[in-house]
């Protein structure tokens, strides 16, 4: 048994400083698996009695000594993770060259170069206003057909029944409004064109990424619908401020997002009526500057007929949200 097979068996049973020690003599006998290891627990915290508070800095110097010593998963994990700000400050471009180097030897990781490249070198596009009650702005074309395509590929897998989160239990529980199926990129599942795609966002928006809560990836069959519903969560003390629909798809009939309320001033509206195009991206307010909800802000997907609708949500805070903590939400809970 390797040392990292040990320190994982010892981790699973509870045995924290007998793991880490186990961990060291794999670090010390320069096995790549050991380091890889280590630096997932230095990212999530692990073991903060023997190994201290969780440390993305160290977990990198750990993933490019695994990377250096050959292993090409870590240098994948290091390219994804030196692009997302959530482990210090992000450097696109060392994580791009991180990731050719990777392809080197995976071939396959040629196809996510090829879409971000395409989608990086995308001007971003003029925002039209399609509401001022609530602020409603279209950006069309965020996305190119490519980026579309591969977040759909790669959220697919991991579909699964939405949820929600109640505010009572603090768990999740089934969506009595949402009929569909969702799941979010976690941290270590950002990949370089999902990372791109955030960073598209937050310009649209006017966000800071540190605020986000991870992508979503939402698929309404046949029959799957959002009945009329806010964003915000009762009780929530960092709220959900804005949130980000990117159309994946529009090879489907039904689907439009409908805001009932919206119009052009203060007051209940006429309402609006968005058909979904590939690409395209909305962004509007649920939450004031106080975190009170918008009421005008209530919005619904209709039902879909035929096809499958795919969309990505970023639903983003008034203040910066801690993604690996225990505090996170994302899909799993909404």
């Amino acid at each position: 048994m390797t040392a990292a097979a040990r320190a994982e068996a010892l981790a699973a049973a509870g045995h924290s400083a007998e793991a880490a020690a186990a961990i060291a003599l794999g670090i010390a006998a320069g096995e790549a698996d050991a380091l890889v290891i280590a630096a997932q627990w230095r990212l999530f915290g692990a073991f903060p009695d023997v190994l201290g508070p969780r440390d993305p800095a160290a977990a990198k110097v750990l993933l490019a000594r695994a990377a250096d010593a050959g292993d090409v998963s870590a240098r994948v994990l290091l390219a994804y993770l030196t692009a997302n700000p959530a482990t210090g400050t992000a450097d696109a471009a060392a994580a791009r060259r991180h990731l050719a180097a990777a392809a080197t030897v995976e071939p396959r990781l040629a196809a996510q170069l090829a879409v971000l490249d395409a989608l990086v070198g995308r001007p971003l596009p003029a925002p039209e206003r399609l509401a001022e009650s609530p602020d409603v702005v279209r950006f069309p074309g965020l996305i190119d057909a490519a980026t579309c395509a591969w977040l759909i590929a790669a959220a697919k897998a991991a579909l699964a029944p939405s949820l929600i989160f109640d505010p009572l239990s603090g768990a999740a529980r089934p969506d009595p409004v949402r009929r569909a199926h969702a799941m979010s990129f976690g941290p270590l599942d950002e990949d370089l064109v999902v990372s791109a795609v955030a960073d598209r966002i937050a310009a649209v928006s006017g966000t800071d990424r540190a605020a986000a809560e991870p992508l979503a990836v939402l698929a309404y069959a046949p029959g799957g619908e959002y009945r009329p519903h806010l964003d915000t969560i009762p009780g929530l003390a960092n709220q959900r401020a804005v949130t980000v629909l990117t159309y994946l798809n529009d090879d489907f009939t039904g689907g439009a997002t409908i805001f009932p309320d919206a119009g052009s001033g203060a007051g209940r509206g006429a309402g609006l009526t968005i058909t979904p195009r590939t690409g395209d991206a909305i962004v509007f307010r649920v939450a004031d500057a106080g975190g009170r909800p918008l009421a005008n802000a209530r919005h619904a997907g209709a039902l879909v007929t035929q096809g499958v609708k795919y969309l990505c949500s970023r639903w983003i805070r008034l203040a910066a949200h801690d993604i690996w903590g225990p505090t996170n939400i994302g899909e799993s809970a909404r």
